[in-house]
């Protein structure tokens, strides 16, 4: 649905949105995920509902299931999720939100990420360490990391798997097991994105901002905001991100990092998301509400 753009998109620096969506869900959202080549997004709510919505933010399907999704991710072609119920259940769903199978796995998972063609699903355990199933739910491999993993996303050319603590470490990993490399990491994270295009990785760092790194994991630069940044989202090739801060505020940036656009919030800020092509730019609100953020 088109709103008129809220009061607090005006009142910081920049140029604000041209065209504001958007998207109420019935209850708390517990999950957002983008599909980069099919466009649409899949969100979860707390009461258990799973929707899907086109690239506007229309409801295309909706499901209820028998409990609420804790983790959510989703394939880039869109035609598979994998989500965590409770903490032990791991569940595959296809395209219509339909459960295909689920697994219960040995350990309270702390995040998971299905790959870009939605065959494996990195499972990270709260004691440390991950397992990764293929498409039947099986085991194909079990992965020691040094800390356990708060944040982790399948690179979309390579198979390969960005993985980062909330602090001390920061590492990829190969889907058959092996240990790409684990570097250490001196800031707590907050949140993590995924350069696909370069294969850099950007970390919202809290009070020391964005820092990027390589592939490699060597550093490749940082960007400083006002505020304790914890929320990161960017395009493909990184022109374009979205970060969010603990205090609530939203900043728009360019791949220099040069600041296009900052504002204040109203509600708090739970996920942030960026079209991997487009000038669009998604906030899902504590509020259970999702914003599509539009720039001509």
């Amino acid at each position: 649905m088109k709103i008129e753009p809220p009061k607090w998109m005006n009142q910081g620096a920049g140029r604000p949105p041209d065209s504001v969506l958007s998207f109420r869900a019935e209850s708390a959202i517990t999950g957002f995920e983008s599909m980069l080549e099919a466009g649409d997004y899949a969100v979860s709510d707390d009461l258990g509902t799973l929707y899907r919505l086109d690239p506007l933010l229309n409801v295309k399907l909706l499901t209820r299931l028998q409990e609420p999704v804790t983790i959510l991710s989703w394939c880039e072609t869109g035609e598979f999720g994998t989500a965590l119920v409770g903490k032990n259940s791991i569940a595959r769903i296809d395209a219509k939100l339909k459960v295909v199978w689920t697994v219960q796995i040995p350990f309270d998972c702390t995040t998971l990420a299905i790959d870009p063609y939605g065959v494996f699903t990195f499972v990270a355990a709260a004691d440390g360490g991950a397992l990764v199933l293929d498409d039947r739910g099986k085991k194909a491999a079990v992965i020691e990391t040094l800390r356990p993993l708060s944040y982790v996303g399948f690179l979309v050319d390579e198979p390969v798997v960005f993985a980062a603590a909330e602090h001390g470490l920061l590492a990829t990993y190969s889907i058959a097991g092996r240990k790409v490399w684990e570097q250490p990491l001196w800031s707590n994270v907050g949140d993590m994105a995924v350069v696909h295009k370069t294969g850099h990785v950007l970390l919202a760092t809290l009070n020391q901002g964005i820092q990027a790194f390589t592939g490699q994991g060597d550093t490749a630069g940082s960007f400083i905001l006002e505020g304790t940044v914890s929320k990161i989202a960017t395009s493909y090739s990184g022109n374009h991100s979205l970060a969010a801060t603990i205090e609530n505020s939203v900043y728009r940036l360019d791949d220099d990092g040069s600041l296009l656009w900052a504002a204040p919030t109203e509600e708090e800020i739970v996920k942030v998301d960026v079209h991997p092509i487009e000038p669009v730019g998604l906030l899902v609100f504590k509020n259970h509400q999702v914003l599509r953020l539009e720039w001509s």
